[in-house]
């Protein structure tokens, strides 16, 4: 990892998610097509429950880290979740860095996937455009119905219709990683350095293209002490760290470390 990449995510702190998806042949729902424009008969219950979640102000919001990687990509993932800890949505965000944006939402309903929207921003003066995949899902993950728009930019796409699309089934795996600190999403430690008066902690996967953190510590912490005076003995140690987001009165906005534990492997 590069220092400017380290100095970027701290002064930045945007990000957005990549997300592959596929498409396949399942069976066919009630579907009615008039004018190119579709009509999917459950579309409407599904429409409710979404619609219930963004609305219910009760719900708890959760947030993974902001992580990127040395070729400036950058993820993270937020979230809904009730009293009991039950997730019923996850916003998996990405940047490439070079104009690419996207954001992933997955919809829950009874501990079951129900819809995702994949939203992708390309921003370029000519060739820009926004595309919206909305894919709803039935029993084991399966898409029963897709649809899609697209425009030139965000401020057009709202006033478009969907239209039907062949069927995208969107995997969750990776915003669970990123949630969890796992895979290339890990929290080892690697090392400390300073920026604008304060001092950071830097955590990163090991193996193929990782992808690192970095959150602000407080120097008189005794688990940050300690890990100061043996990094050589705890480099790559994993570590599960618990963080907020702290915004100054200047605007500036970093990660700030509350808890660091060091795992057993």
């Amino acid at each position: 990892m590069t220092l400017k990449n380290i100095s970027i995510l701290i002064l930045t702190l945007l990000v957005m998610f990549a997300c592959q998806t596929k498409s396949k042949p399942l069976q066919d729902p009630n579907i009615t097509v008039k004018n190119g424009i579709s009509s999917f008969k459950d579309g409407a219950k599904y429409e409710k429950v979404i619609k219930q979640i963004d609305g219910n102000k009760s719900l708890i919001q959760i947030r993974s880290l902001l992580y990127t990687n040395d070729a400036g990509k950058t993820q993270s993932v937020s979230g809904l979740i009730d009293k009991n800890g039950e997730i019923l949505k996850l916003s998996q965000e990405y940047s490439d860095g070079k104009g690419i944006k996207v954001i992933l939402d997955f919809y829950f309903e009874n501990r079951r996937l129900i819809c995702t929207l994949n939203k992708t921003l390309f921003v370029d003066d000519k060739r820009g455009y926004c595309r919206e995949i909305k894919s709803y899902y039935i029993e084991n993950d399966m898409v029963v119905y897709c649809c899609s728009r697209k425009a030139k930019d965000e401020e057009s796409i709202a006033s478009l219709n969907f239209r039907t699309d062949k069927k995208y089934s969107f995997k969750i795996d990776e915003a669970l990683e990123i949630l969890n600190q796992k895979g290339r999403f890990e929290t080892r430690f690697q090392s400390f350095m300073s920026i604008g008066g304060k001092e950071f902690i830097i955590v990163s996967a090991i193996g193929k293209d990782p992808y690192y953190s970095v959150l602000a510590v407080q120097p008189d912490d005794k688990a940050i002490q300690m890990l100061k005076k043996n990094e050589g003995k705890f480099l790559n140690k994993l570590l599960k760290v618990e963080f907020v987001e702290i915004t100054e009165s200047n605007g500036f906005s970093f990660q700030g470390l509350t808890n660091v534990k060091m795992i057993e492997e």
